[in-house]
């Protein structure tokens, strides 16, 4: 699973997320990650437009409890997309054409609504050089295939002590946008990435089932061809054959941009128009 900061057609016998449906918790999307492939994964930070007023742009490796990795980070006020190049493993995201969605709680001491026997837990340090502690902890469902993943974070509690969150403020439901907030205290983000509105997937029928599956456990609802989830929009196609499983990844920004097609490579493209920027990929 790729996490980073400060997310179904056919019936198969697959257990899900383990809230009651009737006890719907907010939740925010919290990261879209991608594996593309190595020259696009090169040349992401290449364009000054991209750098400098779209997204805060950061190359980061990081530690969890069963891995460590290095990516490439497109790092917004509310959300990130987190990009990776094709590795020789076996791990989701180190193949090209992985694809992970990870929604986060609000407060602490949510996850454990989700957890059940069939998902597993994964923790993700944060590490200075004399300290090493958990910064937070995903869930995810057992999978239908390792290329697709859906998951859920939470901060945990010792992390956000560390980063000088009151007792208050860590029982309290906060979304991204206040976390950052209160992390930066109070300073205006620096870029236009706001937050991600919509994304269009295509998926083999059992990763499109997990998919659906997942969402409604969520809390979020099913319509055709569309799933919605707290202010996010997956719109999703069933793969006739082998496909990228992404389409493209649409972004809300805090301020207008001027039009324009920023070609990171054949294969990834970025346009712009007023407070939307949509990632295209064109594999």
């Amino acid at each position: 699973m790729r996490i980073f900061y400060t997310l179904l057609l056919l019936y198969v016998p697959i257990v899900f997320f383990g809230q009651n449906k009737n006890t719907k918790l907010p939740l925010d999307l919290n990261t879209v990650f991608v594996t593309i492939d190595a020259d696009s994964y090169s040349k992401l930070f290449d364009n000054s437009f991209v750098k400098d007023t779209l997204f805060l742009c950061r190359s980061s490796s990081t530690s969890t409890d069963k891995e460590d990795y290095t990516g490439k980070y497109l790092i917004g006020k509310a959300a990130t997309i987190e990009f990776f190049s094709p590795m020789n493993t076996t791990m989701t995201g180190d193949t090209f054409g992985d694809v992970g969605i990870e929604f986060k709680t609000r407060k602490i001491n949510q996850l454990a609504l989700f957890e059940n026997d069939k998902t597993k837990t994964e923790t993700t340090f944060f590490q200075t050089d004399s300290l090493k502690i958990p910064w937070y902890k995903s869930v995810t469902v057992t999978l239908p295939s390792p290329h697709f993943e859906v998951s859920l974070l939470e901060y945990q509690k010792e992390y956000l002590s560390y980063m000088g969150f009151s007792e208050i403020e860590m029982t309290t439901e906060m979304t991204y946008d206040q976390y950052n907030a209160i992390l930066s205290g109070g300073n205006k983000y620096p870029r236009k990435f706001n937050s991600i509105s919509a994304i269009e997937v295509t998926l083999a029928p059992k990763e499109l089932e997990y998919l659906i599956k997942s969402v409604e456990n969520l809390g979020g609802t099913v319509n055709r061809e569309t799933l919605r989830l707290n202010g996010t929009t997956i719109h999703y196609h069933v793969a006739t054959k082998e496909h990228f499983r992404v389409n493209k990844i649409v972004l809300e920004l805090t301020d207008e941009v001027p039009s324009k097609t920023i070609i990171i490579s054949k294969n990834l493209t970025i346009k712009t128009k007023k407070k939307t920027a949509e990632i295209q990929f064109l594999y």
